[in-house]
């Protein structure tokens, strides 16, 4: 059920961010109908309805239907939280403290989500919403792995070689991939994605005048900022990856993180140099959250292999 529910929410993700790049966000001017219906409207008298229902919205039946889809989805995966969630805490078996918890968070992140996923369309699509609805969706993503990584990893099958003190530093990449990843979105939102059109210049520029104060409005500064955040993103990730390679069960995950770093580099700049097709634009933001996904489960192997860590974070 963990697994199902983890893939449902990876998948809606990708179809926000498929939502977002094709401009289909405001397709359906009301919420959670469309145009007044539980579909996009289709047959002659539902567009003659939304016509005069919504004038000043144009109707375009393609994009209507991708934002319906990104809905179903998500309502799907809210579903399938309600029933994971309720598995646990209505359980007839013993329940620790910490399953308990997580699925309280769990609860807690779906019914803001829902909130934000309305305010996205109410509020016109701005910036700070739509990156609030991307951060609740990874967090909710970044838990669900955690739960699976727990129940399916055992501590058993772990060899205790990992020191407690690698601990922080994996702590650390998670927040900076977090990061990054919202840069990204903060890119997305403003459509700054094209703000700079070459690379590794910006617009014939090695570092074009960053206006700091117009952090919000300015594109240039925007698209940069990404830039720097991918910059330090990768070096710290190469470090560590090659730290890693000093534990033998984190030998491979530590090439996976090389390769991933490779790739993800590589389709940023095509996404540059290419004028951001919307399909790259996918596949760059899946290996992100593959970055994201790949640092949780270090951690949590790290936790489960730890020879000093007096931590428990087991969920039973």
């Amino acid at each position: 059920m963990v697994l199902l529910t983890f893939i449902c929410a990876f998948v809606v993700i990708l179809l926000g961010a498929y939502t977002r790049l094709t401009n289909a966000g405001l397709s359906c001017p009301d919420w959670p109908h469309c145009y007044g219906f539980l579909t996009a409207p289709y047959t002659q008298a539902q567009l003659q309805t939304a016509i005069n229902h919504y004038p000043l919205s144009p109707i375009d039946i393609k994009k209507a239907w991708t934002e319906m889809t990104h809905r179903y989805a998500a309502g799907t995966e809210g579903i399938l939280i309600l029933i994971l969630s309720g598995s646990i805490l209505f359980a007839k078996k013993a329940k620790d403290g910490k399953s308990i918890m997580m699925s309280l968070i769990l609860i807690a992140l779906l019914s803001v989500q829902v909130l934000l996923g309305m305010l996205t369309v109410t509020a016109l699509l701005k910036p700070i919403i739509v990156l609030s609805h991307l951060f609740i969706g990874l967090s909710i993503l970044s838990l669900l792995w955690w739960m699976y990584l727990d129940r399916h990893l055992s501590p058993h099958a772990i060899t205790k070689t990992t020191s407690a003190s690698l601990i922080p530093w994996l702590w650390l990449a998670l927040i900076i991939i977090f990061v990054q990843i919202l840069l990204g979105g903060w890119v997305s939102t403003h459509y700054a994605g094209l703000a700079c059109i070459d690379f590794p210049y910006c617009n014939g520029e090695w570092l074009p005048k960053l206006a700091w104060n117009n952090i919000n409005t300015d594109l240039i500064t925007i698209h940069m900022l990404h830039r720097l955040g991918a910059m330090v993103t990768g070096i710290y990730l190469s470090v560590l990856a090659f730290a890693l390679f000093t534990y033998p069960s984190f030998r491979a995950i530590a090439t996976f993180i090389l390769a991933l770093i490779a790739l993800q580099i590589t389709l940023g700049i095509l996404n540059i140099v290419w004028l951001r097709p919307v399909w790259l634009a996918l596949i760059h933001q899946a290996v992100a959250i593959l970055l994201l996904l790949t640092a949780i489960t270090i951690l949590v192997k790290a936790y489960l292999g730890s020879r000093d860590n007096p931590y428990d974070l087991r969920i039973t």
